[in-house]
């Protein structure tokens, strides 16, 4: 195990040289071998030496040749390996170096153990009242940059130690145990090098010694990436007469249950995980040439797997091994999947009866081929929104309308838990990738605006689960109410103005072209997840946030009539018809499950922001300091007023049984009047403009919460 001190402190000319001085070693000795054959070998044979005596001389000579000529191969390896690891310590040396230079530049000081230390806050007065707020909030920033470059230390750390192990390994192989011969086939160094003792360990299997499975741990978790490693060991592969295409997806299998074993279980997901991307490496570009990626999905096409199993058992295995890490290219995605969609498209034999009882588990390895897949296209958000697109093709219909997903029928009833790792949940993620940029396992900020192909799978998607009429909004599946969550809140410009305004046509920030029914329908639906439902709320309260908040303080000032800014007024109306609608599903939810104490119970803890805080703020981007103040005091009052309506159900007027939203709205009208400079007894007085819009965002929440629960939900 390398340390951090000893990688600070290393001086790799030692290594360098040693590179060097093999590579002249290996030299001389093919200047060896070459004299022995002309100066040894051949003199005696010109000078006619004949009988059993010159006989044994011409063997023993041979022989000598032969040890020269193993001995510069034994030696050029040993170079190439020692120069490898050079290359690889010094990269790591760099990344360290890197990562010190960032945190000097971050005010951290690492000591020669490693430990990071940062200085204490300076310039905030003792007496000052949040002085010891602030000191914590710079203890946490503080805190959270020395984790990140301790991570990043350890990590260089790590792959110093991976090389050294790597170098330790192929040196033990490449020159051999014996002490009479040399090594007749040494691997040398580098990527195709490593892929051949990599192909080597790979077909032990489950035989692999722990010594042998941390060497194959090694050599891929180094080379993945490689594309000379990835192509070089998909032609090597060879597993009892199968190689190409084949020997691929017979590893895949074997490796894949390897990993979810017992034994070694952790270290075999290591490898299989990095086979994954291993294939998506060398498939790059159009890697591994058209034939070899048509033999792949013709293998995967007709598989039983070897087996007289009357179901296809092969496609599962190959697009398990895509989604398990690779990073894929568009191309690749796109042709396996139409591949796959044409495929169940052409069977006679769907769902169960085509891929067998399998298909329909809910945990552990569900034998759905389209689960990985999309598990695959949801890191690859363009590959995803070019898959999707209505324009391009009918891929996205025929998810959503036509195809036998496993337990279709009662996948509503599935616990969210369960149905996120189901390939229905798979699907969603791969729709959120495509709908709003972001890889939903990832961190990356918000994608805005949104491209007139991410809006067109949006409008789809919600169009087709929304329906034209109120019924089926409940039966919406389960793996779909958290990604679905996570794409409408990423469109809050968008359902702000479908649910806040009387509008037709297509909304005027993404062009989404669904109707305010729809789009209810689904988030009732989605709302079956409170914690779906909570990030639609907190995105639309920070949309009417930030739209509150580019108003001056002359939106609070009465016009020449002494009625409130029309414009602000309008505003105003919008946020309480959108606020309304979102609680009018909420109503519909907790009605809905009005004899079930332990769900509402659950549902309504999960939406409080009291309990549980705001939902990640990757999701949304930044606030403005004055916006953020708003949204602040808007859930508040809003998790203040659930904890009241947390028994109700719905009877007769809903607005005077359910008014968190109405509160909410308030809360924040009331706030931004004072960010204006109004004063308390102005902002009370009746008749006064901040009365006058709490009275006009009343009214048009009211409308809203009763309209979309018997229109748009059709309850009575």
């Amino acid at each position: 195990m390398v340390s951090f001190q000893e990688l600070h402190e290393a001086n790799f000319s030692g290594i360098v040289d040693t590179a060097e001085a093999w590579s002249g070693l290996a030299k001389a000795l093919e200047g060896l071998d070459t004299r022995v054959g002309n100066e040894l070998t051949n003199t005696p044979q010109r000078a006619g030496w004949e009988g059993a005596s010159a006989d044994d001389a011409k063997n023993t000579l041979n022989r000598v040749d032969q040890d020269f000529t193993l001995a510069a191969a034994v030696a050029r390896s040993v170079a190439a390996i020692v120069a490898d690891a050079a290359d690889d310590l010094k990269a790591a040396r760099r990344t360290l170096d890197q990562t010190l230079d960032d945190a000097a530049a971050q005010k951290l000081t690492v000591a020669a153990n490693g430990d990071i230390s940062w200085p204490p806050m300076q310039g905030v007065p003792h007496n000052d009242p949040d002085s010891q707020q602030v000191s914590e909030d710079y203890r946490k920033e503080m805190k959270g940059k020395a984790d990140a470059v301790s991570d990043r230390i350890n990590r260089a750390v790590d792959q110093a130690t991976a090389a050294d192990q790597r170098a330790a390994a192929a040196l033990q192989t490449d020159v051999g145990s014996s002490t009479t011969s040399f090594n007749s086939a040494p691997y040398g160094g580098g990527d195709a090098a490593d892929a051949k003792r990599a192909a080597d360990l790979m077909s032990k299997g489950g035989s692999l010694s722990d010594d042998e499975l941390k060497r194959l741990q090694n050599l891929m978790a180094a080379n993945a990436g490689s594309k000379d490693f990835s192509t070089t060991l998909l032609n090597s592969l060879n597993a009892g007469g199968k190689n190409g295409p084949e020997a691929l997806l017979e590893y895949s299998k074997i490796y894949g249950d390897l990993g979810r074993g017992d034994h070694n279980g952790k270290q075999y997901q290591d490898v299989y995980g990095n086979l994954s991307q291993v294939l998506a490496t060398a498939t790059k570009d159009g890697g591994m040439g058209k034939d070899w990626q048509d033999g792949l999905l013709k293998a995967a096409r007709e598989g039983s797997h070897g087996s007289s199993s009357p179901y296809n058992t092969s496609y599962d295995v190959l697009t398990d091994l895509m989604g398990a890490k690779g990073d894929f290219d568009k191309e690749f995605l796109n042709k396996v999947g139409t591949d796959l969609i044409d495929y169940e498209r052409g069977s006679k034999a769907k769902g169960e009866d085509l891929w067998g009882p399998g298909y329909t588990a809910v945990t552990g390895n569900q034998g759905d081929p389209m689960g990985g897949l999309m598990q695959a296209m949801s890191r690859n958000p363009e590959a995803a929104k070019g898959f999707f697109d209505p324009e391009g093709n009918k891929n996205l219909d025929y998810l959503l309308k036509d195809r036998d997903w496993p337990n279709k029928g009662y996948e509503e009833k599935q616990l969210d838990s369960i149905a996120r790792g189901t390939s229905r949940g798979t699907f969603g993620d791969a729709l959120e990738a495509a709908t709003t940029g972001r890889d939903p396992h990832g961190n990356q900020p918000p994608v805005h605006p949104h491209d007139p192909a991410m809006a067109r799978i949006m409008s789809n998607t919600v169009a087709t689960l929304g329906g034209e009429r109120a019924g089926d909004e409940n039966k919406l599946p389960a793996g779909l109410r958290h990604p679905l969550g996570n794409m409408i809140a990423d469109y809050a410009p968008d359902t702000h103005e479908i649910l806040g305004k009387e509008m037709g046509g297509e909304s005027e920030t993404s062009k989404l072209t669904v109707t305010r029914d729809q789009l209810l329908r689904t988030i009732r639906g989605v709302s079956e997840d409170p914690e779906a439902y909570k990030t639609i709320h907190y995105a639309e309260t920070r949309e009417i946030a930030r739209r509150m908040d580019t108003y001056g303080p002359e939106a609070m000032q009465p016009d020449g009539t002494g009625r409130p800014n029309p414009k602000f007024a309008g505003f105003v109306q919008e946020s309480g018809q959108a606020l309304g609608s979102l609680d009018g599903v909420r109503s519909d939810v907790i009605t809905d499950h009005r004899d079930d104490q332990i769900f509402r119970n659950n549902w309504n803890s999960k939406i409080n922001y009291h309990i549980l805080g705001t939902p990640a703020n990757i999701i949304f981007g930044p606030a403005g300091d004055l916006a953020q103040r708003l949204v602040d005091v808007g859930t508040a009052d809003y998790a203040n007023k659930l904890n009241d309506e947390a028994s109700s159900v719905a009877t007769g007027k809903l607005s005077d049984t359910f008014s968190a939203g109405d509160q909410e709205l308030g809360a924040m009208i009331r706030q931004k009047a004072a960010q204006s400079g109004l004063s308390q007894d102005q902002i009370k007085a009746t008749g006064g403009v901040p009365q006058s819009l709490m009275d006009e965002a009343t009214t048009n929440y009211s409308t809203a919460i009763d309209r979309t629960y018997r229109s748009a939900l059709g309850r009575s």
